[in-house]
């Protein structure tokens, strides 16, 4: 295993400094996180492939973006993300098999995204729509040999792994994502929830947060090592089922001027770790 970083491309003046200013702070691979379309081109394709080349950076995943409203916390999550909602989910699904177009012509086999809080019912009608909607993506991935794979965090363990079967795709995958289950309350107990999910793991975020506290239940991210999530707990589960992968770090709190520093101090506290 090695360190990574997940590099929001909409956040940088270009897709080529993107990649420049995460390999200055010593990163040599990381997935690339799109929702802005329009980057879905030939030029912004050889821009990565050049900075790729020019810094000796591996892209190891494409997170791909849908369109249509986005509203994260919970319980409004329920009827805006990913392809849960009926009412988006055709449009949703083109626009994930862009981002595969997109990860295929950089080379990259994997490409992530949040599926939305997939309903725990196995028969609920919107459940049964997710099913289909997977089974197409996962066909058309697997033409290219490319795999499908769940950011974690707003499923049910249980209700993932139901979903897999449901689907029946040899080409699906887990992004384990620690920090979503505390933040939306579906697996507070992330080494326990990894256990339960480790043969499905194709893909993980070092990501930090702090457990919800009722009756608010407010949101926490916080740097890595600073919050709840059990890193040596979860290092050794992966290595317990012989995962090699990248650890990918997620901080989201763009424009912190404490960003950078932040994202450093974990990978050295990651490294250490490993």
């Amino acid at each position: 295993m090695k360190v990574g970083i997940l590099i929001k491309v909409d956040e940088y003046p270009s897709p080529y400094e993107a990649i420049a200013i995460n390999a200055k702070l010593g990163f040599d691979n990381g997935q690339l996180s799109i929702w802005d379309m329009s980057l879905y081109s030939d030029d912004v394709i050889a821009e990565i492939k050049r900075a790729c080349k020019d810094f000796n950076f591996t892209i190891t995943a494409v997170w791909c973006g849908w369109s249509g409203p986005v509203v994260w916390p919970y319980p409004n999550g329920y009827l805006t993300l990913g392809l849960v909602p009926a009412e988006y989910r055709a449009q949703r699904i083109q626009d994930i098999l862009k981002g595969a177009d997109f990860a295929h012509a950089l080379g990259v086999k994997d490409i992530i995204t949040h599926v939305g809080f997939l309903p725990d019912n196995p028969f609920d009608r919107d459940h049964l729509g997710v099913v289909q909607a997977l089974r197409y993506i996962c066909k058309k991935l697997k033409e290219r040999d490319q795999y499908f794979l769940f950011e974690t965090g707003e499923e049910l363990p249980l209700s993932l792994v139901y979903l897999f079967n449901d689907v029946g795709a040899d080409n699906m995958g887990i992004n384990f994502d620690p920090a979503n289950f505390i933040l939306n309350g579906r697996g507070s107990h992330p080494v326990t929830t990894l256990k339960f999910l480790g043969r499905y793991v194709r893909g993980f975020h070092a990501k930090d947060a702090l457990q919800l506290v009722p009756p608010k239940c407010e949101k926490h991210e916080m740097p890595i090592g600073k919050g709840d999530v059990d890193f040596p707990g979860l290092i050794e589960v992966l290595r317990e089922y012989g995962y090699d992968g990248s650890l990918t770090i997620e901080r989201e709190n763009y424009g912190d001027p404490n960003r950078d520093a932040e994202i450093t101090a974990g990978k050295a506290y990651l490294e250490a770790l490993l």
